[in-house]
């Protein structure tokens, strides 16, 4: 791999774990932007997003290229004709030598730099087109490798754009929620939420760890730490799903539940043993509680190799244990801290513990999660929104 195959990877491993950062989707917007220019050679670099409810209008337009007076010369912003449109209508690359040459081309506005060799990329999730992802003036024109690269930092984008949506409808129908006090139309996002803004962060997750098993190190190093930010991020999500549509008397099966669908790819059915009374704990802990073992079980999945996984949470009148075996390979000397810092600090800030330690007879690996019930520590929800 030469060095500028090395300088692409990692920078589709950085947007991806951007994805699942605290960067503001404008930053974030404009950081792929930048990468695409930059890996691709072109001038300008631009990246309009669709309206919620247009087919065919551009609502938003980031370019970056043009200084700033330029831009304000040429006025109205492009909503998505010409050429763009053609992108944004057929959902597929195109690559042109020169922009004009296209029979959709409408030509430019006043004062508008001259533009001619011409790569755009639908950005969508899911054949959902949110926008696209163009680039021109690059000398000798843009290549099949730059079409692939750039298709790769469209899908970081449309999957940025699609959760922030997602995000945004939640942080408004929970305030409508939190005025009307409807409790069904809770337990109804939490749903929404799990079927689609999991699902696709599981699904990336996958994708990079594919990647992983085929690029050299230190990349494939990288693109597993993304892997292992995705899933903290989900056990993150569905801590805060459960606190969302959290009922005290049916904590239990519903905690069973999810456990099971977290399970899938296992192959096999967990055992799942939930004693005690969950109403007991407080919202935040018994979202802790629900993180914890489902980013525990995320661990096993991808990292054990196991034939065998017991999962048990036992809630007592002044403590509540959650513990998570399987026979897998076990870790040996090593124990992945990144992995398990997610763990290890939400049982810091309950006043509890974290052990690891080998399982039954020495074979594979047992985890236990310990914290005090009732003791006066503030135990952190996670929060969606």
């Amino acid at each position: 791999m030469d060095e500028l195959d090395r300088i692409r990877w990692e920078n589709i491993v950085d947007a991806a774990v951007a994805v699942t950062s605290d960067l503001d989707l404008d930053s974030l917007l404009r950081r792929i932007i930048d990468q695409a220019r930059e890996l691709t050679g072109a001038r300008y670099a631009a990246l309009g997003v669709l309206g919620r409810d247009s087919d065919d209008e551009l609502v938003e337009f980031l370019v970056e290229g043009i200084d700033p007076d330029t831009a304000e010369s040429i006025g109205r912003l492009p909503r998505g004709h010409g050429v763009l449109g053609v992108v944004l209508r057929d959902g597929c690359p195109l690559r042109l030598e020169d922009v004009a040459s296209h029979p959709d081309s409408v030509g430019f506005p006043p004062n508008h730099p001259p533009m001619g060799a011409f790569l755009g990329v639908p950005v969508r999730v899911n054949g959902v087109v949110f926008g696209d992802l163009y680039l021109t003036e690059k000398t000798g024109g843009f290549t099949a490798d730059d079409e692939r690269l750039v298709t790769g930092l469209a899908a970081v984008a449309g999957t940025a754009i699609s959760n922030a949506r997602l995000f945004d409808e939640l942080a408004s129908t929970r305030a409508e929620l939190t005025r009307l006090a409807v409790i069904e139309d809770r337990n109804r996002i939490a749903r929404d939420l799990h079927d689609l803004v999991i699902g696709r962060l599981f699904a990336a997750g996958l994708a990079v760890d594919r990647v992983a098993r085929h690029v050299p190190e230190p990349w494939a190093e990288r693109a597993s730490q993304a892997v292992d930010d995705v899933d903290r991020a989900i056990a993150d999500l569905r801590g805060a799903i459960f606190a969302l549509g959290s009922d005290p008397a049916t904590d239990g099966a519903r905690l069973v539940r999810m456990l099971k669908a977290t399970a899938a790819p296992l192959g096999f059915a967990p055992t799942i043993e939930v004693q005690g009374d969950l109403a007991v704990l407080d919202i935040g802990l018994r979202s802790d509680v629900h993180a914890v073992m489902n980013e525990a079980l995320a661990n096993v999945i991808r990292h054990a190799h196991a034939s065998k996984v017991d999962l048990c949470l036992d809630v007592e009148p002044d403590r509540v244990v959650a513990s998570v075996t399987d026979d897998g390979i076990g870790m040996g000397d090593h124990v992945p801290a990144s992995g398990l810092a997610n763990l290890q600090e939400r049982a810091r800030r309950a006043g509890g513990t974290l052990t690891i330690e080998p399982g039954p007879e020495g074979v594979g690996t047992r985890l236990v999660w310990s914290v005090p019930v009732g003791n006066g520590v503030q135990t952190g929800a996670a929060s969606v929104g």
